[in-house]
Order: structure tokens, then C-alpha cells, then sequence
């Protein structure tokens, strides 16, 4: 790691990351149609928040533009069906719930949103490392 690189960079890379592959190994217990609505929000979403993730870490302007408007999307999600970030958590103890309301529910996202002036002031400035 390079001592310089921005800690926010490297907390929203990981946020969107794991955020596109903890819902792989959790076991949310959802009713009727729901459970439908929020296996096509996690397939459709995870593939953009692998990459963009990747591409923030690479400090490249479209990723932080692509992860802006995902987490939009995915937090209309939330707003559009309310009650679907109760389920997130399954019937996981109060640690490992918290965790997935932050990765998998809204907050997540939430964080991301918090963090993009960040992300676009410092998308492309500065150096990779090993490019001197």
C-alpha cells in the first residue's frame, strides 16, 4: 500500500466490493415476492459494484460517476420497497446483522453517497504506485 494513497479511496473500494459479494453467503429468510425483488437487485447490482469498486481503487473518474449513480439505484431500492432491508440481516445475531445492513442495506450505500465528493476531487490525481 502506498503510504500517500487516501484512506476514503480504499474504504469505498472495499464498501462497494463487499458489498457486491456478502449477499452470497447470507440466508435471509423473505416472504412471497420480495424474495424475488431482492435476488434480481443483488444479481443485477453485483457485477457493477465489483467493478466500479475495482475502478475506484484505480482512481479513475467514471468509476466514482458509475458508483454514484448505482448507489442511487440501489437506495431507490430501499425507497421504493421499505420494508426489504429488514430481511437483509436473516436471523443473524446483532454483530453480524449490523454488518449486513451495512454492506447489503441502505447504509451502505448511504456511505458511498457521503463519500463521492471525495472520490470525484480526487479521481486521476494522483500517481499509481510504481509509476515514477
Amino acid at each position: 500500500m502506498e503510504p500517500d494513497f487516501p484512506w476514503q479511496i480504499w474504504a469505498v473500494g472495499w464498501l462497494a466490493v463487499v458489498k457486491a459479494l456478502l449477499w452470497m453467503s447470507t440466508n435471509p429468510v423473505v416472504p412471497g415476492p420480495l424474495a424475488g425483488f431482492l435476488a434480481a437487485k443483488f444479481l443485477i447490482t453485483m457485477a457493477p459494484f465489483l467493478l466500479l469498486g475495482i475502478g475506484v481503487w484505480n482512481l479513475r473518474r467514471w468509476a466514482a460517476w458509475g458508483l454514484i449513480i448505482v448507489a442511487v439505484a440501489d437506495l431507490a431500492f430501499f425507497v421504493v420497497l421499505p420494508g426489504a432491508w429488514r430481511f437483509l440481516s436473516g436471523d443473524s445475531f446483532w454483530g453480524l446483522a449490523a454488518v449486513l445492513l451495512v454492506f447489503n442495506g441502505p447504509i451502505g450505500n448511504i456511505l458511498i453517497l457521503l463519500a463521492t465528493p471525495f472520490l470525484l476531487k480526487t479521481a486521476g490525481k494522483y500517481e499509481m504506485l510504481g509509476a515514477d
